[in-house]
């Protein structure tokens, strides 16, 4: 159980953490690798969309620091594998230089396994290779069962399974209102070969106008934007059949979502149904390129802080409206400006980030972990932000 300063709400704390990081390999000049995946069998470190980009998997943890501690040893392995072939892993989000869409080749998969390469060469067709390129980290969280059921009602009728999944459905809708709060404090990706948009303009540093290229408007997305059923698991696990059945989407993994709830075992939505939420999953984190396992363990606390306060306090319900309002306000909490940058109508970015940072303060108590993020937003400078921030802001694009 993770300990705060004098909290009272100890009984919020102490859910589950896995991790998933997406990784490309490269030469030693800075190439994609066109070597094979090194790990052909291996559950930790598997292929992702393309040969040259690895997906590193966790176990289940009790804490953040467990999580970051297999995710960096994994990412050793890789690391150390791939060296004696004279390859790096990239450190950033957003790709190296790219010749040609020659230099993504889709994942191979053999057997029974054939038809993840064909629903890779769909998403090529209809995204792009280069899109799919863009890597991020995935940080998966089950809330504490003890806590869930502390939080039922004596009084209530629902049983505890019914509860659990409401409990999610309103976890989920509050962190996709406030989701524009992780992309302004955890985007480190503002710059980008200039290939991945021309092959002209292969070797020049592009300025994206973002601080997250994989999270702004032009970023990992569906070609519209998803609205979702929050009744119960069943209507929201029809909503997204929806998509299904008309074709607009090819499996429920392509729900290029920023806040998803996933059962135990099979991300399929009958599981889903039937045997209810397990975790919710946080996508729009970006790679920390001065970290050993591509996220600071320091962010991974406040997510869980982030998580947890949303629980406690967040009661409204999204309309279809607020859906899109709230999509929109993460992808403008990705900008690279922030204090230019109005998140509504009356606060910029940096003021609305220090204004939420302040109530979880007041939640919480005196914390490092919030305080770590207040300071993110109140010292300014690229030395500062490459040293202490982990380059959220500004960072080196090469090492």
């Amino acid at each position: 159980m993770l300990q705060i300063g004098n909290t009272k709400n100890l009984l919020l704390l102490g859910g589950t953490f896995g991790l998933e990081r997406e990784t490309l390999r490269v030469t030693a000049e800075g190439y994609m690798a066109q070597s094979p995946h090194p790990f052909p069998d291996d559950a930790n470190i598997v292929k992702d969309f393309c040969e040259n980009q690895a997906e590193i998997n966790t176990g289940v943890h009790d804490t953040a620091q467990g999580a970051i501690d297999e995710l960096s040893y994994h990412s050793e392995r890789l690391t150390a594998a791939i060296s004696r072939r004279g390859e790096k892993l990239w450190l950033y989000s957003n790709p190296p230089i790219l010749k040609s869409a020659d230099d993504i080749p889709v994942a191979v998969y053999e057997d029974d396994r054939q038809g993840k390469h064909s629903y890779r060469l769909y998403l090529a067709e209809k995204y792009g290779k280069y899109k799919m390129t863009l890597s991020g980290i995935h940080v998966n969280y089950s809330l504490s069962e003890e806590m869930l059921q502390n939080s039922l009602p004596a009084s209530s009728r629902a049983d505890f399974a019914d509860f659990k999944n409401n409990a999610y459905l309103r976890l989920a809708q509050g962190l996709l209102e406030y989701g524009w709060l992780i992309n302004l404090l955890l985007s480190a990706s503002p710059v980008c070969d200039g290939s991945y948009f021309s092959p002209d303009r292969a070797g020049e540093t592009v300025f994206t106008e973002y601080a997250s290229l994989r999270c702004g408007k032009e970023g990992y997305w569906n070609t519209f934007t998803p609205i979702l059923f929050y009744d119960n698991i069943t209507a929201y696990a029809g909503s997204i059949q929806r998509y299904l059945n008309s074709g607009t989407l090819a499996g429920v993994g392509e729900l290029y979502y920023p806040i998803r709830l996933k059962p135990k075992g099979a991300n399929r939505l009958n599981n889903l149904v039937q045997n209810g939420v397990n975790h919710i999953e946080l996508r729009n984190i970006d790679i920390n390129p001065f970290t050993e396992a591509g996220l600071d363990v320091r962010d991974l606390r406040f997510l869980e802080l982030l998580i947890l306060w949303v629980y406690a306090n967040y009661k409204d319900k999204l309309s279809y409206q607020d859906q899109i309002r709230a999509v929109n306000q993460l992808k403008n909490g990705a900008l690279y400006e922030i204090d230019s940058t109005p998140l509504n109508g009356t606060e910029t970015l940096r003021a609305a980030g220090l204004r939420v940072l302040g109530e979880m303060k007041a939640f919480y108590g005196e914390t490092e972990i919030i305080a770590y993020q207040i300071k993110k937003l109140t010292e300014t400078g690229a030395r500062y932000a490459e040293k202490v921030c982990g380059g959220t802001r500004r960072y080196r694009f090469s090492k």
